[in-house]
């Protein structure tokens, strides 16, 4: 389940992203239906700069390392501002017409997943993170180091899909369909 959330995680930053949504905030359905919608015009950016080689050169982490928070769509704005200012503007040109600027459609971006990461495991494997939580930390240094680095940040993941926000898991439901829909097209792909 956590391998194919990081795909799908993967997927996604092949899409692009940004930030408006206050942290503070509970995301909202509106923010997340705009979101999803958006999906489908990010994704054809997001070819268009794959084939150019740019994805592979942003060498964004997919899964947060200890200490981080999980921000996709976050790093990859801020890394196409930093290396690619032209691509930064066609990304902002592209979220405008769903009501974002860049940053904010990372934010939301970043919310939608998590929240999205937090109602999947929920329905798919409600015992998961309940295993994790029993799971003992001090077994990581049981561990060989490129196991250890995998399974520190699985906990981190999970550390961070528990505590996604009811009022996000909320919002997300509204489009959890749609959501799917374009998970499963791309897992196809």
């Amino acid at each position: 389940m956590l391998k194919k959330l990081s795909v799908i995680a993967g997927v996604f930053l092949l899409a692009i992203s940004g930030v408006s949504a206050s942290e503070n905030k509970s995301l909202t359905e509106d923010q997340a239906k705009r979101f999803v919608a958006s999906l489908e015009s990010i994704e054809a950016l997001g070819a268009e700069l794959e084939k150019e080689g740019k994805i592979e050169q942003l060498n964004i982490d997919r899964v947060p390392k200890a200490g981080e928070t999980f921000k996709p769509y976050s790093r990859v704005v801020v890394a196409l501002k930093e290396q690619h200012p032209a691509d930064f503007t066609r990304l902002k040109k592209t979220v405008k017409p769903y009501g974002f600027s860049a940053d904010g459609w990372g934010a939301v971006g970043d919310r939608v997943m998590v929240a999205y990461m937090a109602v999947k495991m929920q329905e798919e494997d409600p015992r998961a993170m309940a295993m994790m939580e029993g799971m003992d930390r001090s077994m990581l240094d049981m561990m060989p180091p490129e196991m250890r680095g995998q399974m520190e940040r699985t906990f981190v993941m999970m550390e961070t899909v528990k505590n996604a926000p009811e009022a996000d898991k909320k919002a997300v439901a509204a489009v959890k369909d749609e959501l799917d829909a374009y998970m499963d097209k791309d897992a196809g792909s």
